[in-house]
């Protein structure tokens, strides 16, 4: 009799114990449902495993970029801080190989871990387990197994959920950015009875480094500029809004080509501080006369395209932003008469390589504006220019921005 009063005592007290399990388990599922904050959810965990189920060590280390010591009490304030990445690489092992426990983790009972998609997420060490209704904590392991990958999981799901916002908030920010930057460049293009002129811009990115520009100087004068920024992304589109700003801010007030660069490159300094410079070619086209004084500074020369013959446009100086002080500007002069075609582009078409590694070129571009020439437009030169640079890359991801910007001289 009295060993039946034993066994049903036993028995309420595990039936208790599981009661009181459930209650904890609906209690944390709550929290999580409420959305609470990760500190909150993990407070929960603490008061769970210290006061209800009576664990008196417990370390938990979660892993987000670096592993780091989430919750701990009843252990030494330094346990686990040295060669922590090295100790764990070692624990991941030990889980598939059930292998013999190291040293270091000698004083647990138990080290429950939370993986996913094999994947380690988190470890908990539970030892010193003090409750006057469970024997051993073997008895209680499973539940604690379930409460630590319930809140470890949470945490983990509110992390890629924020990721998640934080990427959607990103690509709202830079859509907008790429909509802004587009407002940088002429709404309108000049194709009339003296000169046709196009322009192509891609993004290697959603906004990029590259950049075109045609001013109006006075009726007969234009004034065309390609740009090219080094490096990618927001920070070289940043500087190249600021270039944008100075040379339309200088470009009614410049005495020479030649100045008007010294001036942009002093410009270029300021913003840059040395950390990045820009490539550009600047021209001014006399639609009248069919003169063109122009400076490379730094940029693939551009060419000429005439009598099925090439004038690259070579003279200029160093890009802008690389030195305080121009060590040297020559301006160019060249002459395109009727017919000719002033070609220029930025490096991202001619060094796009193919599957087989070989880059597309500047004598391949130069072979499709020869077999081109007779097009209609400038603006159909380029649409072949660029199908003849996709057929190449194939299904290669574009190296850089891309930008083409060419004139055709008409009537005098």
């Amino acid at each position: 009799m009295q060993k039946m009063l034993s066994g049903e005592k036993k028995n309420d007290a595990e039936l208790h114990v599981k009661k009181l399990q459930l209650h904890w388990l609906l209690q944390i599922t709550k929290a999580i449902n409420y959305n609470l904050p990760a500190a909150q959810l993990f407070e929960i965990f603490e008061n769970v495993m210290l006061n209800q189920l009576k664990v008196k060590r417990l370390i938990l280390y979660i892993h987000d970029v670096k592993w780091y010591k989430m919750l701990a009490y009843g252990v030494p304030d330094g346990f686990l801080m040295e060669e922590m990445e090295e100790r764990f690489i070692a624990l991941n092992q030990l889980q598939f190989n059930n292998l013999q426990m190291p040293d270091w983790v000698q004083g647990f009972e138990s080290i429950i871990p939370v993986f996913h998609n094999d994947r380690a997420l988190a470890y908990a060490f539970i030892g010193d387990l003090q409750h006057d209704e469970i024997d051993h904590l073997k008895e209680v392991l499973p539940f604690i197994h379930t409460i630590t990958n319930i809140i470890v999981v949470a945490i983990e799901n509110k992390r890629l959920t924020k990721d998640t916002i934080s990427q959607a908030q990103l690509q709202k920010e830079l859509e907008l950015a790429a909509r802004m930057q587009s407002m940088l460049f002429p709404a309108h293009l000049p194709h009339d009875k003296r000169v046709d002129l196009a322009a192509t811009y891609l993004p290697h990115q959603q906004i990029g480094g590259d950049y075109y520009d045609y001013i109006q100087l006075n009726p007969d004068e234009l004034l065309v500029c390609i740009a090219d920024v080094s490096g990618k992304g927001i920070s070289a589109a940043l500087l190249m809004s600021n270039f944008q700003a100075n040379l339309n801010a200088k470009a009614h007030h410049f005495s020479s080509l030649k100045n008007l660069v010294i001036e942009l490159n002093e410009s270029v300094n300021k913003s840059a501080k040395g950390e990045k410079f820009i490539t550009a070619f600047f021209a001014v086209l006399n639609t009248k006369t069919h003169t063109l004084n122009y400076v490379n500074a730094g940029q693939n020369p551009p060419f000429i395209f005439h009598n099925n013959e090439f004038t690259l446009l070579d003279k200029g100086t160093t890009g802008l932003g690389m030195f305080e002080e121009l060590p040297f500007v020559q301006e160019g002069m060249a002459y395109l008469p009727q017919g000719a075609i002033l070609f220029c582009y930025t490096d991202g078409i001619v060094e796009q390589e193919n599957e087989s590694g070989v880059e597309f070129g500047l004598d391949v571009l130069m072979e499709m504006i020869r077999s081109n020439a007779d097009v209609f437009t400038m603006k159909d030169m380029h649409f072949r220019v660029l199908d003849a640079y996709n057929d190449y890359r194939k299904n290669l991801n574009a190296i850089d921005d891309v930008t083409l910007l060419s004139i055709r001289c008409l009537e005098g």
